[in-house]
């Protein structure tokens, strides 16, 4: 008798603790945990951050890299910080710039002349697009970038300096080029004559800021190092406009006229490239 009640016993604890476990709910298992998906830049470190009409010009560039950390993917970053970037001017007299940089642009084009009655060509302007390079700063194809430009475009049948931004992407020397915005000449604004050099990003990089150009008078000039058939590197100081305070062009590839023509023939346009530096500004 005391045996069976014991099982009795024993088998009415079990059915209680079934009872209970049903009853209880049930603990979910904790998710497994996840690291954070990397999130793409804000364009925080965009030059054009701040400005007017800058929202767009962003590019799928994969870090705010400056001149001495550029991005990844160097061929897509755009608007990278440069103001720590430096001019390299050495082996020439033109002189070290008072402000920092503020723009590195890319100038693909055309030099333009027209022959005068001496028989020699004179110089009637230029035209050409500045693409953005800022996030090229630091990397080896930096230094050769104008000459790689120059091959591409020198070699197109191609005339037009519209063409220059797909001419560059073709040849994957910028496999998406950023327009900086285009240079050419204008009346002189505080003369009202003869010709001066103007840098406009009103259209493209800052597009809706009418201030977002410069026009330049030239201080110093001094022969290419690279030789005769490339145009003179270039040193000026603001004229009018707010972009810039200075601009350099150096890095020069092509552009010269020949060094006679006959009286009387047709305007010519020798292709060219340069490195545009564009210093201090309100940008």
């Amino acid at each position: 008798m005391f045996t069976l009640t014991k099982s009795f016993a024993f088998l009415a604890t079990i059915l209680i603790h079934l009872h209970l476990s049903a009853a209880a709910p049930m603990q979910a298992r904790p998710a497994p945990r996840q690291n954070p998906r990397p999130t793409s830049p804000s364009g925080s470190g965009s030059q054009f951050a701040n400005a007017p009409g800058g929202g767009g010009v962003t590019g799928p560039s994969t870090s705010t890299a400056t001149g001495s950390s550029p991005p990844t993917d160097v061929t897509t970053g755009t608007a990278c910080d440069v103001s720590t970037a430096s001019i390299d001017t050495s082996g020439t007299t033109l002189p070290a710039p008072s402000f920092s940089p503020s723009f590195i642009g890319l100038g693909v084009g055309t030099q333009n002349y027209t022959c005068g009655s001496a028989g020699t060509y004179t110089s009637t302007g230029a035209f050409a697009e500045l693409f953005d390079v800022s996030c090229l700063v630091g990397q080896a194809s930096f230094t050769s970038l104008q000459s790689t430009a120059f091959a591409a475009w020198n070699s197109s049948s191609s005339t037009s300096v519209s063409s220059t931004s797909s001419i560059l992407s073709s040849a994957n020397v910028i496999s998406s080029p950023i327009t900086l915005g285009q240079h050419y000449f204008i009346t002189n604004p505080v003369t009202g004559s003869g010709l001066s050099p103007k840098w406009d990003f009103t259209s493209n990089a800052l597009a809706g800021d009418a201030d977002a150009f410069v026009v330049g008078t030239k201080v110093d000039d001094v022969a290419a190092p690279t030789g005769s058939v490339d145009v003179d590197w270039l040193y000026l100081t603001n004229l009018t406009g707010t972009l810039a305070n200075e601009v350099y062009r150096i890095d020069t590839q092509g552009g010269q006229a020949p060094a006679s023509c006959t009286s009387g023939s047709a305007d010519i346009t020798v292709k060219y490239t340069a490195m545009y530096w564009l210093t201090g500004g309100s940008f």
